[in-house]
């Protein structure tokens, strides 16, 4: 996959929309992951001014615990490794029981996280969230409930990246708070899933009709890395809409997890 055709996005996976997991959020694909949001950081107008120790205990406490830095990092390992094993090992053993025989659902929302960009060397930011932020829903439950939002900031070769992900502790220990789907849960899942093979199967036909000098154009911007450029020439030249231009420079760039 090549990580730098990717723009700057924010994940959260903390949403009840469950069968669309951990998309990044793009400029140019407003339909997918409204959800999408990166951690507080703007202290809001007329807010009370900290002392210097009050700041200094909030600074620490957003650096992480060290049991939180090494949860952060084996996160990291994970995704940067494309190591699945090692990436379901991080979600809760709660979560994991509740998901039970649904592994295709399992398996598509560690595969999500793995195709996203991540870098070793990176930037945490703990921040903790307001209590009951998730709450069950006719799609999903929530096993392990979140207690806060580990933010990692990274940079790319040509952007600077945020990673969001949801937190909380089991037994002691740290793991990702992800959905447990419901059977109406899995019914939109299957659906989603039935509407992304289609996308897939109409970026692949696109793909094979591509003709010069439109192709050798996109094959250019692809190869600078430019892919919301090569979105929008796909669109205004060829009139497809915006999922099967993508799904097409994603096919281009030979991604992997497309």
């Amino acid at each position: 996959m090549l990580k730098s055709l990717r723009i700057p996005f924010a994940l959260l996976a903390m949403t009840a929309a469950l069968a669309a997991p951990a998309y990044p959020q793009e400029s140019a694909r407003p339909q997918e992951s409204p959800w999408a949001m990166r951690a507080p950081a703007a202290v809001p107008h007329g807010a009370p001014t900290l002392s210097a120790q009050q700041r200094a205990a909030q600074e620490a406490a957003e650096r992480g615990t060290p049991d939180q830095q090494a949860f952060a990092r084996k996160v990291a390992d994970a995704m940067s490794s494309k190591d699945f094993g090692a990436m379901k090992q991080l979600f809760a053993p709660s979560t994991l029981k509740c998901i039970g025989n649904h592994q295709d659902f399992l398996q598509e929302r560690i595969n999500r996280q793995l195709a996203l960009p991540i870098s070793t060397k990176y930037k945490l930011t703990i921040t903790k969230l307001p209590p009951n932020i998730m709450n069950p829903s006719k799609f999903a439950t929530y096993p392990l409930r979140p207690t806060h939002l580990m933010g990692m900031e990274f940079d790319t070769a040509v952007n600077h990246d945020t990673v969001n992900l949801p937190i909380g502790q089991e037994d002691g220990k740290w793991y990702e708070a992800q959905p447990c789907p419901t059977d109406a849960g899995m019914v939109r899942f299957a659906k989603l899933q039935h509407m992304k093979a289609q996308a897939h199967d109409r970026a692949k036909a696109a793909v094979a009709d591509l003709k010069d000098p439109v192709k050798s154009q996109l094959l250019a911007l692809v190869g600078k890395r430019d892919a919301m450029a090569a979105w929008k020439l796909c669109m205004s030249s060829l009139h497809y809409d915006f999922p099967t231009c993508r799904g097409m420079v994603a096919i281009l760039a030979g991604e992997p997890d497309y």
